[in-house]
């Protein structure tokens, strides 16, 4: 079969085939009655600029359509975020937490790892997997609120808990554990090791505890206020489940 398309054949001269392009003559248009003579007719290029013509001016409707849509939804974006305050600068209390509570969190993660190291598989190890996952993620926050603001970690050999007039040492904070208790720890395994774990990381989160209960209630941004407050509230219920992990497993 032939291939059909547009323009294949145009047939014989005389005869009417299936492509064959039929001119007929000009119409003449009289309008008596407004007196307007069209000798000419109307052309296929006529019809086409007309149609250019009118998607020309429905082109140009939608794009300002558009750019005036763009420009309300702009200045309704404008004017929501421009209601919005910054957040209130960091009093002495919030910068003091949150260097202060990065080298608490720093020895959580030590204790857990030393727990770890020597009984991945021990009762305790899922809380001690636990503490690493959490507080991991409170120093990323932290030490982003401190370089928001231009502060950094403290010094080692600062004094710390000035922000709550209690002037000590860092390792003396509440809730720090010694050198050797930090030895014992690692030192242990088996049932052994499940509660110096229980037990250390208990005395270490009630020190943040007392930490952050001073942090909620003295603090001046709103963000670190309300993480003073999760850091207390998660850490209380972290105490009883260690408590309910030692009565379960007969370790109390």
């Amino acid at each position: 079969m032939a291939g059909q398309g547009y323009g294949a054949e145009r047939g014989s001269p005389g005869q009417a085939g299936p492509y064959t392009v039929v001119m007929r003559a000009p119409i003449r248009l009289d309008d008596s009655e407004t007196g307007i003579v069209a000798d000419e007719p109307l052309t296929d290029e006529s019809l086409s600029d007309e149609s250019v013509q009118r998607l020309l001016r429905l082109v140009l409707v939608v794009l300002v359509s558009a750019v005036v849509a763009g420009l309300f939804a702009a200045a309704a974006i404008w004017a929501i975020g421009g209601d919005d305050e910054p957040p209130a600068p960091m009093n002495a209390v919030d910068i003091g937490f949150l260097q202060d509570m990065l080298d608490h969190h720093d020895q959580a993660l030590l204790i857990s790892n030393l727990y770890l190291d020597g009984n991945e598989d021990g009762d305790a190890a899922p809380y001690a997997r636990e503490v690493i996952m959490f507080q991991t993620r409170d120093i990323g926050w932290m030490e982003d609120w401190l370089a928001d603001d231009g502060y950094a970690r403290g010094e080692p050999d600062r004094t710390a808990m000035l922000w709550m007039d209690e002037p000590t040492p860092v390792a003396e904070m509440r809730g720090m554990q010694t050198p050797e208790r930090l030895q014992e720890l690692s030192d242990a395994s088996g049932a052994e090791a499940d509660v110096l774990f229980f037990e250390i990381m208990t005395d270490h989160h009630l020190g943040g505890v007392h930490m952050a209960d001073h942090a909620a209630a003295n603090g001046a941004r709103e963000e670190i206020v309300d993480f003073a407050e999760a850091v207390s509230r998660n850490q209380r219920i972290e105490v009883v489940e260690y408590r309910q992990a030692m009565e379960r497993l007969g370790l109390a």
